[in-house]
């Protein structure tokens, strides 16, 4: 499939029409990521605004010592880069490709400014984009400060119906930015305690009310 069609495609599915017509496909710029690999860093000049199409990315900030704190992770069709251009600013993070078949497709400031400054929509858009996401990663930040990882993890078994399957420990640690020793003591502590079942990549919920409370501790 030409990239042209991927984009138009995407388009489509994710019902941005009122933001980009088919004309404007050709401002697009499509490139696929190995997982791994760094899209941007931080402080990097920021000079387009980029679509997930498929795969994601994972939010890093690096501290003065040199550790890397996971800040949050993005999916189809979340953006990056708005932020940035809204608020006339370097890059905030490290973004970096979590997948072997991450696909990105970006669009230039200039051909913003060019092409679609009257349109009111994409503006909006972008507004909403950007608050929805300060959200998440401010949510995201003070749970990890503010709160015990024993209630961490259990709102996120209930808002994954209980459920949770992960590639690896370490990937679902970065996830909930946590480290790995701490999250594998918490599953410890639960599965010792008959509350969740681990399997080989997945945790199983026993005690449904018993998560619950853990939860509503947040």
């Amino acid at each position: 499939m030409k990239n042209t069609q991927i984009i138009e495609n995407f388009i489509d599915t994710h019902k941005l029409n009122n933001l980009f017509s088919k004309e404007n496909v050709n401002l697009f710029k499509f490139k696929k990521y190995s997982q791994g690999e760094n899209i941007i860093n931080a402080k990097d000049e920021v000079k387009h605004i980029y679509f997930i199409v498929s795969g994601g990315v994972d939010i890093h900030s690096f501290l003065a010592s040199g550790r890397s704190i996971f800040i949050n992770k993005l999916s189809p069709p979340e953006i990056f880069g708005d932020v940035e251009y809204l608020g006339e600013t370097s890059m905030l993070f490290d973004v970096i490709a979590n997948s072997n078949n991450t696909l990105i497709m970006s669009i230039s400031f200039k051909a913003i400014e060019a092409h679609l400054k009257e349109n009111s929509q994409l503006w909006r858009f972008l507004g909403v984009a950007s608050i929805q996401k300060l959200l998440k990663t401010n949510r995201a930040i003070l749970l990890k400060e503010g709160f015990n990882l024993k209630n961490i993890l259990a709102l996120h078994l209930v808002k994954n119906d209980h459920l949770i399957n992960f590639k690896s420990l370490n990937e679902l640690s970065k996830e909930l930015n946590v480290s790995y020793r701490n999250l594998t003591r918490i599953i410890k502590f639960f599965t010792d305690s008959g509350i969740i079942k681990k399997d080989r990549k997945s945790i199983i919920t026993l005690d449904k009310d018993a998560i619950k409370r853990y939860s509503k501790e947040i």
